[in-house]
Parts: C-alpha cells; sequence; structure tokens
C-alpha cells in the first residue's frame, strides 16, 4: 500500500518518458569533430597525427557522438611544444529527463572549488567551469581545466580543454582566448547537428 501511494505521488517513477525533454532537431553523427571543425582551436593550435578521435554510438535510449583530439603549440618566443587535450562529448537523451544529472554535475564542480560562469544565449543552459592547480609537489607545474556544459532539451553537450604550464618556464593561452576558442567552436558543432 505504501509503494502504491508512492507511485501516486510521484508518477515519473515509474513513466520515465513523462520527463524526457525534445531533441527538437538534433540529430547524432558519425564525426562530430569534422562536422563542427574546430576552426577556433585549429587556428591556434596544430592537430596531432591521426587526430581527432571520433566514437558515434546509437541506441533506442541514448545517441552518443564523442570526438577526442591531442594538440601542440609552439610559441614564437620559445624552442618548447605546448600540448593540449580537447575531449567532446554530446548525449541525445531519449527515455530520461537530463535536467538532474546537468544540474548535478554543476554541483560537483562547486564542490571541487571550479570557478564556474554562466554562459548565456547557448542552449537552454549553459556555463563554463574553470580549474588551475598545481600538479605535483613542485607547485611550479599547473593543469589547466576548462569544462564547457550546454544543456538544450534532451542535448547535453560538454567540450573539456586541458592545457599545462610551469610558472617562469612556460605558457598557454590567455584564459579569455581559450573561452572564446570554446563558445565559437561549440556554436559550429551544435549547429552542426541540428542547433539552432
Amino acid at each position: 500500500m505504501v509503494w502504491t501511494g508512492t507511485v501516486l505521488a510521484v508518477p515519473g517513477l515509474v513513466d520515465g518518458k513523462s520527463a524526457v525533454k525534445s531533441l527538437r532537431a538534433y540529430h547524432a553523427v558519425d564525426r562530430i569533430c569534422d562536422a563542427g571543425k574546430l576552426t577556433a582551436f585549429r587556428g591556434k593550435y596544430k592537430m596531432v597525427d591521426n587526430y581527432p578521435l571520433e566514437h558515434a554510438g546509437r541506441s533506442e535510449a541514448m545517441d552518443v557522438m564523442r570526438c577526442y583530439a591531442l594538440m601542440k603549440r609552439t610559441p614564437g618566443d620559445s624552442d618548447t611544444t605546448d600540448y593540449a587535450t580537447l575531449d567532446v562529448r554530446v548525449e541525445l537523451h531519449k527515455a530520461v529527463d537530463s535536467v538532474p544529472e546537468f544540474a548535478a554535475l554543476r554541483q560537483y564542480f562547486e564542490q571541487q572549488k571550479y570557478e564556474i560562469t554562466t554562459v548565456p544565449g547557448l542552449g537552454e543552459e549553459a556555463y563554463l567551469a574553470y580549474g588551475d592547480e598545481p600538479t605535483s609537489t613542485d607547485k611550479s607545474f599547473h593543469d589547466i581545466n576548462y569544462y564547457l556544459q550546454v544543456r538544450d532539451g534532451g542535448m547535453t553537450y560538454s567540450l573539456y580543454w586541458t592545457d599545462n604550464y610551469q610558472v617562469g618556464k612556460n605558457h598557454t593561452l590567455d584564459r579569455e582566448t581559450v573561452r572564446k576558442a570554446m563558445l565559437d567552436d561549440t556554436r559550429d558543432m551544435l549547429k552542426a547537428i541540428g542547433g539552432a
């Protein structure tokens, strides 16, 4: 009897499709980074041979697209080659509501003390999470992590960009340059899969 009362009070526990968000015009493609071009990042870094690596999977519950790239940049004032990685993941949720998990991911970044900035005009909700922290006992080595998260209906998108530097030895792109590249390439990729 208690179980019946719970079902009546929270029908979404049984009828999961009642909360599914529309996918609108979003659709899966086999090679999302090729479709989206990565023009902004390719203008700053050179793609390492055999990259990007791209995969797509389709099922009744969810379509997933993924792209992983290793890139390198040789600063004009240095002989050092800097490497960075880019990881894109897009999920088209057909069977469940993506909103609670999207909110939980933001809470995770907040708990990890990332700097969170809301990004207006991108999907229904979007934010950029940024973290810069030492990589080891030598505090001069730093990893820089950027996560751009977007939700638009049942589509969720993540672009993860990471780079590194050593204080006083080499440098990385400034934050505004990275932010702009992430936004520009994201808009191109979302448009390539049916976004406005």
